[in-house]
């Protein structure tokens, strides 16, 4: 058997097809399979990935109706045979030490559940602000406090990076599509159950940005999808034994939440406040939800919060 499964969801991915399926063949660490699901594509992926498995034998490739992402997934997990379950995205590249790292750092650390990488942008010219801030981001969170604290900010560890114990990802049912972000409600599943995250600390992953990709077609990685996980999250979570949360923020932000809240039948105590005051007023009680896109106002707000012996998760989280 196999050390890692590879589990590569397809979906009308021709044109990026066969440099990203190079890109694995390339892997200095050679104990794997790929376990390619063909999700309903239209632009003949399929024939393409059924003419690699003649050349391969480590590709295996199943043909299924267009289903969704989720259920590709649980498609190709049902038919891998490793131990260790590998993501790789058909349009991306892997950087050819990737798996060799990962599986040395799983093996390194019995403890750890998921092991991700920190991430580039295909192409390497890519000049979008806002997915280069996204990275920088990322990048910085290489442990598992730091990614569990920001699990609802956004997705702290790229689904495509990721190499998960296949113990683990079964204990929590694999995938689930509840039309929002299945890779942070994957996350937020396995931390609950209390699996560690970590990622190896360079750049072993390549992330192709184009007109067509996932994340901007999908539904599912829609503002409000995100924030119906994240409400979701948050009931079960911060706002378990409230309806009247304090929320702090500043503009558009945090009248999103306001209303979003209202809508869930929250009664929330909406305050605008760019900076946290010197010293805390009585007024600012938990739990509070705080509402800031930018990362160095989170980290104000953290540092000013905890030396107010506030407990992130506990007394207050960030969302954006």
């Amino acid at each position: 058997m196999p050390s890692i499964s590879v589990l590569m969801p397809v979906r009308n991915a021709a044109p990026y097809l066969d440099d990203s399926l190079a890109s694995l063949w390339r892997q200095t660490h050679t104990d794997f399979e790929v376990v390619a699901v063909d999700d309903g594509s239209t632009d003949g992926s399929g024939e393409r990935l059924e003419r690699a498995a003649r050349r391969e034998a480590r590709l295996r490739v199943v043909r299924a109706p267009a289903r969704g992402l989720p259920a590709a997934l649980n498609d190709a997990l049902a038919a891998a045979r490793g131990e260790l379950i590998a993501r790789h995205d058909a349009d991306d590249h892997s950087h050819r030490e990737r798996f060799a790292r990962q599986h040395a750092w799983l093996c390194a650390h019995p403890g750890i559940a998921v092991v991700g990488c920190r991430v580039g942008l295909l192409p390497r010219g890519f000049r979008g602000a806002g997915m280069r801030r996204w990275v920088d981001w990322h990048n910085r969170l290489v442990t598992h406090e730091a990614m569990a604290r920001d699990v609802l900010v956004d997705s702290p560890l790229a689904h495509g990076t990721a190499l998960i114990r296949r113990q683990a990802l079964e204990a929590v049912g694999g995938w689930r599509d509840r039309g929002w972000p299945e890779d942070v409600d994957l996350w937020l599943r396995l931390l609950a159950r209390g699996a560690r995250f970590g990622k190896v600390p360079r750049v072993l992953y390549a992330w192709r940005q184009h007109a067509a990709s996932a994340t901007r077609r999908d539904p599912r990685y829609r503002r409000d999808a995100f924030d119906a996980l994240r409400l979701d999250a948050l009931r079960q979570g911060l706002l378990r034994t409230t309806l009247a949360p304090l929320v702090i923020g500043v503009g558009a932000s945090l009248e999103r939440w306001r209303a979003r809240l209202e809508l869930a039948e929250f009664r929330p105590r909406a305050c605008a406040l760019p900076r946290p005051p010197r010293s805390l007023p009585t007024s600012l009680a938990p739990p509070a939800l705080l509402v800031f896109g930018a990362a160095p106002a989170r980290a104000r707000w953290r540092a000013a919060l905890r030396a107010s012996r506030w407990v992130e998760g506990i007394d207050f989280a960030f969302v954006a």
